[in-house]
């Protein structure tokens, strides 16, 4: 690696000259440089030459690398596309990422998979839920289970999204993939402020208005500077509620802010720092009936979702001449308040007056994570990255169903079944959770062949102690569990070959896993028959052991040398094991179990293409087939039968077109169609909750002008008013049929700026 003294003249090179950069270097040059976003991004214009058109530099392997040289199947959605369209969050994003799919329940409720691995439902606030998609904001792993947070898109470098399991570098819940938000960094040499506001409004609903800011600010020229962001969005809302007569109930709230610092007081340590607060409120789920007219619902009860979290890193980097090593300490805090409305099923269980029917559950999570890493730097056919990973989780679950007057109204106190007054049940889980792992990947490089080989040790441990009580759980019980206890082994194999500096093929396998967990006790007093039967069949109803992926692919991935072409084919096998599935009894309790295996098959493909001085096509679509290995009784599934809530086909196409015209004046436009196929909420037909989703089609646009630093642009999101299906609901008795849709058309107006 080169010395200090010509370390700031050598990273100046970074738009002309391949090489692999250190963090320290890109922070650098981010003070002594300035790079086309554009050009990352979308590839050069006619201006711009084939070099800098290869400097799309990801972090996808822990280190900073050209997109082009990392032999794994990436896609990054830039700031570029983040606004035109007009993402909110990563939910937004769902659409433009071959792959990657979601069982979604409302914001702050979503559940992602990769490449067909999911199995459907389940309760959301489940603290046993274990994801298969890491979602990382910079270096802080943000992922719950189903409750994963959403935080505002604004002031993001890029979303990486990267396919196929990332265990080695990531962990157990990176089973089938990871979507990383990379923030920008604090600039050390520039006063700069961006600001953007937008106001729309929903067909069938209510108005859009969002405020958008932030502000950098060099304290110390070249040393230190501070950045600051935040976000005040006010989302309308599209759901009636004809039995209350409240209009776009499903309105919400979402504000935030950021602070981040970055300090470089040698050519040697970095010091970053980053701390979020975020805070979400809606006053019900975005669900109707399926009635006519749509967007139609009739619950009394509410059903409103509180979310509020804090978030902080300290990020230290030191350059040590043949290698960076790498402190990352942080801390995530979050509380969650999230109503569900069982009117369904109480409507005839309860005496008239009895109300509300709903249960009220509360979430408190509390994570401390620190990994620490060292990444060569030396100009070497062989380079490396070692890391050791630590991280320590506090959850207290409440799961409540308080109903004033109960006790009086149905004559027995709620003490006589162990819970509080007027709770017609009452229940908590307490969970802590510790890990540690060792980590390391190795990259070889002959000539144009590249080996890359990674491994990674895990340790899991889990104590839970939890109560229920309550009328409708029959009696109190707090039978102990023991500890939960897993390691074990992650490995990943991956062999590459440039074509030339351009292309390149790729072949990996690797295995993808994600941790087990302990279930809840099941009142025998409600389920003594299902629980027998269980026994019988030689079932365990107290725990659930870890599943496994084992992802096998081919890959290619380059451009031609002007840079007008660029593309990425993967076609990928998955034999995946032991899967974790939720199972329901008639009694209304259920477990977590692991039944059965799956197989997973796919091609993943996007293109683009620049045919014109300022016009970008783009193209990218996948093809999936999941489906199971053999029956799976207990599922009512034959095999044979597809995953749920994975479409066989979707693909995303768009069009962008910029041009001059006049010296001062700037026009674009930009237009992107979106195609989900046919899914179901089940494996199999002959499940009682089984229902399909039909295939649908999502069209957005946007136009605008830019001048002088401002740009001004209308748009028109879902433009044909599609009502698709995103998830559909029918579980009875506690869930009515119901769907939760595509937001409807929503037109609006955009105005950027900055200084």
């Amino acid at each position: 690696m080169q010395n200090t003294h010509t370390l700031r003249d050598h990273i100046r090179s970074v738009t002309t000259k391949t090489f692999k950069y250190s963090p320290i270097a890109l922070c650098l040059a981010a003070a002594t440089s300035s790079v086309n976003v554009q050009a990352q991004e979308n590839g050069p214009t006619a201006t711009q030459d084939t070099a800098q058109y290869e400097r799309v530099i990801v972090t996808s392997r822990k280190r900073s690398e050209s997109m082009n040289d990392v032999p794994i199947s990436i896609n990054v959605v830039g700031e570029d596309l983040i606004e035109n369209l007009g993402a909110v969050d990563f939910t937004d994003l769902l659409g433009v990422v071959p792959s990657l799919t979601a069982y979604e329940n409302g914001p702050g409720r979503t559940r992602l998979s990769i490449r067909g691995v999911a199995n459907g439902g389940g309760n959301d606030n489940d603290t046993q839920n274990q994801e298969t998609v890491g979602i990382y904001l910079d270096e802080i792993p943000i992922s719950m289970g189903g409750m994963n947070p959403e935080l505002a898109l604004f002031d993001l470098k890029r979303v990486e999204v990267l396919r196929g399991p990332q265990g080695t570098l990531f962990g157990a819940g990176s089973m089938t993939g990871t979507v990383r938000l990379v923030s920008n960094d604090p600039d050390l040499s520039k006063f700069e402020g961006k600001y953007e506001l937008s106001a729309s409004k929903i067909e069938h609903g209510s108005n859009n208005k969002s405020v958008k800011a932030l502000v950098n600010v060099p304290i110390i020229d070249n040393e230190l500077a501070v950045r600051v962001s935040g976000y005040y969005l006010d989302n309308g809302g599209y759901i009636d509620n004809s039995l209350t007569g409240e209009k776009n109930l499903n309105d919400g709230l979402s504000k935030g802010a950021k602070l981040s610092a970055l300090y470089i007081p040698t050519n040697e340590l970095s010091v970053e720092f980053s701390y979020i607060h975020h805070d979400y409120s809606d006053d019900g789920r975005p669900v109707d009936i399926d009635s006519t007219p749509l967007f139609v619902r009739d619950y009394p009860s509410f059903d409103g979702f509180d979310d509020t979290m804090d978030i902080a890193n300290l990020t230290l980097t030191y350059d040590l001449d043949w290698a960076e090593l790498t402190s990352s300490s942080s801390y995530f805090d979050r509380s969650i308040v999230n109503p569900r409305s069982l009117d369904l099923l109480f409507e005839s269980a309860l005496p008239p007056g009895v109300s509300p029917h709903e249960l009220i559950d509360f979430t408190d999570s509390e994570v401390f994570v620190q990994e620490l890493r060292l990444a060569s730097t030396t100009d070497s056919d062989l380079q490396w990255t070692v890391g050791a990973y630590a991280d320590k989780k506090d959850v207290f679950y409440e799961n409540t169903f308080p109903v004033p007057g109960a006790d009086a109204i149905l004559g027995v106190p709620s003490s006589a079944f162990g819970a509080p007054e007027d709770h017609l049940f009452y229940g908590f889980d307490d969970l802590t959770v510790k890990t540690y792992a060792l980590f390391g990947e190795l990259y070889y490089d002959i000539g144009d062949l590249s080996i890359t080989a990674g491994l990674r040790y895990f340790n899991w441990e889990q104590e839970i102690e939890f109560y229920q009580s309550g009328l409708f759980n029959g009696e109190a019980n707090s039978d102990t569990r023991p500890k939960g206890k897993v390691d074990g082994y992650n490995p990943k194999l991956n062999v590459s070959y440039h074509l030339n500096r351009d292309n390149l093929i790729y072949a990996q396998a690797a295995k993808g896993f994600r941790y087990g967990g302990i279930n809840g006790a099941i009142p025998e007093s409600v389920c003594a028959d299902e629980l027998a039967q269980v026994e019988r069949d030689g079932g365990d109803t107290r725990f659930f052991d870890p599943d496994e992926i084992w992802n096998y692919e081919v890959g290619v991935k380059g451009s031609d040398t002007q840079g007008t072409v660029s593309y990425n084919a993967t076609y990928f096998h998955i034999d995946w094991s032991d899967m974790q599935t939720s199972r329901s009894f008639e009694c209304g309790f259920g477990f977590k179990e692991n039944v059965g295996d799956a197989t997973s098959k796919g091609v993943e493909l996007e293109v683009t293409v620049k045919p014109l001085d300022g016009l970008v096509l783009s193209a990218g679509g996948a093809y999936i087939n999941t489906t199971l290995d053999a029956d799976v009784p207990n599922l009512d599934a034959q095999k044979g039968d597809a995953a749920p809530f994975v479409p066989e086909i979707s693909f995303t196409t768009s069009a962008e077109y910029s041009t001059e015209l006049n010296k001062d004046l700037e026009g674009f436009g930009w237009v992107n169609v979106q195609y989900t196929d046919d899914r179901s909420t089940e494996f199999s037909e002959q499940n009682s909750n089984y229902r399909k989703m039909d295939a649908y089609t999502v069209a957005n646009m946007r136009l605008g002008i830019r001048f002088s630093g401002y740009e001004i642009s209308l748009f028109a999101n879902n433009m044909f008013d599609d009502d698709g299906v995103v998830r559909a609901i029918g579980r009875p008795p506690f869930d009515p049929p119901a769907s939760i849709r595509v937001t409807p058309r929503t037109i609006g107006m955009t105005f950027r700026g900055g200084f």
